[in-house]
């Protein structure tokens, strides 16, 4: 939780914060500074499958041990810049990849190898330091106005070294590397599931590893069900971060509000998103995963048709409650569902593989809503282009159902359920 809001909180929405000042301290065009910051996704899109080869052979800690310090370091190089190349080339280098390597993916990954039954709210907990990421932007735009984007860079990379290093002495990779097993399950149990095995399923472990599902990262990308989930999770993601990236502009430029209401926006959706996070992502325990982020499209499709048509800053307020809701949930429970739908095993390298198309969607949905803001100086088409992207997301979703394996054994082509 504390590793995600130091990740989240810093890197993707307190950023939003420094749009406008980075703007005119360099005097460069607002699309060229949001463009910027999304082709950071593209960044993350190329270190994506390695980063995740490297996580699940040498596991969260030692990647995190690498990738804190470069972000911290890269926060304070980035202040120190002197002209936009020179804080573009800091923030690639040191902020995005740093926060990468040592953040996103190694504590996920970690989050899905020692819960399996609990998953769900195992990861619904862990994205609340996202929700409480969204509630420190005020804070963040209250220290870019006392001390300027430069000093708070600093404040921010100092921050990432004292919170980020303690957090990455305690990750722990796999359960059974200490002789534990996933949801807390007894250990002593071994002996009692080993003599009902045949001599073939020794290495079986405890908790019975030929109930969970185990594809490889070429088995995945073999089923359908990859690509829909893929497809689906990336759109969302683009929609969400279009949204979130544009929200300074859209109040301060398009509905003449303040930075303060702006931000403000993010302080609503940290407490309302951290609902929509827990009981969602419990839910999804005993309720299909894919109905439940279904239905949460079906809500962020209507809120977004909203808030192309909202004139003021009153009604985004309340439209963005609902939306902020189910993006909490729909940002925790696609984590859980792709380690219920391909294993736990490779879930690094499977998450790192789908990493490039959401970068992908994540770097051109903010620019394309700046674009248009540029021409029409109205972000109306920009939401309700995300409104028809979200349906479609929930069509996706629903046909993701749970892949086929095929048996090794068969040269027949037929395949088995898992």
């Amino acid at each position: 939780m504390l590793g995600m809001l130091v990740s989240v909180g810093f890197n993707h929405h307190g950023l939003n914060a420094f749009i406008l000042p980075l703007s005119d301290s360099f005097g460069v065009a607002l699309p060229t500074v949001i463009g910027v910051l999304s082709v950071a996704r593209i960044e993350t899109a190329f270190i994506g499958p390695v980063e995740g080869y490297l996580v699940d052979r040498f596991g969260p800690r030692k990647m995190m041990v690498i990738g804190v310090p470069l972000m911290g370091l890269g926060f304070i190089a980035a202040s120190l810049a002197p002209n936009f190349p020179m804080f573009v080339g800091a923030f690639l280098l040191g902020v995005v990849l740093g926060s990468s390597l040592g953040f996103g993916n190694p504590i996920s990954t970690a989050v899905a190898n020692w819960w399996r039954r609990n998953r769900g709210r195992a990861f619904g907990l862990m994205w609340i330091g996202t929700s409480l990421a969204s509630m420190i932007v005020p804070a963040i735009n209250w220290l870019i106005e006392l001390i300027g984007w430069r000093g708070a860079f600093r404040v921010m990379g100092l921050l990432v070294f004292l919170i980020g290093l303690p957090v990455a002495a305690v990750m722990r990779h796999r359960p059974e590397q200490y002789g534990m097993l996933p949801d807390g399950d007894d250990p002593n149990l071994r002996s009692l599931q080993e003599e009902r095995k045949s001599p073939q399923n020794e290495s079986t472990t405890v908790n019975d590893a030929s109930e969970e599902v185990d594809f490889t990262i070429w088995e995945a990308l073999r089923t359908r069900t990859f690509w829909y989930f893929a497809i689906s999770v990336s759109m969302r993601t683009g929609i969400t971060t279009a949204v979130a990236v544009n929200s300074f502009p859209l109040i301060v430029e398009q509905l003449h509000g303040t930075p303060g209401q702006a931000s403000f926006l993010f302080l609503l959706q940290g407490i309302c998103s951290a609902p929509g996070r827990v009981f969602l992502s419990w839910a999804g325990d005993s309720i299909n995963k894919r109905y439940i982020m279904a239905g949460s499209l079906i809500v962020m499709s209507v809120t977004l048709l909203l808030m192309s048509q909202a004139t003021s800053v009153g009604m985004i307020t309340v439209i963005w409650v609902p939306y902020a809701i189910v993006w909490g949930g729909l940002s925790s429970l696609p984590q859980s569902l792709r380690a219920d739908l391909f294993g736990r095993r490779n879930f690094a390298m499977i998450q790192g593989t789908m990493s490039p198309m959401q970068s992908l969607f994540s770097f051109i949905t903010p620019v394309f809503a700046a674009l248009l803001f540029n021409i029409y100086g109205s972000y109306e088409i920009s939401f309700l282009t995300f409104a028809g992207m979200s349906f479609i997301a929930m069509v996706l979703i629903l046909g993701s159902k749970p892949p086929m394996k095929r048996s090794a054994s068969s040269v027949t082509g037929a395949d088995r359920p898992v």
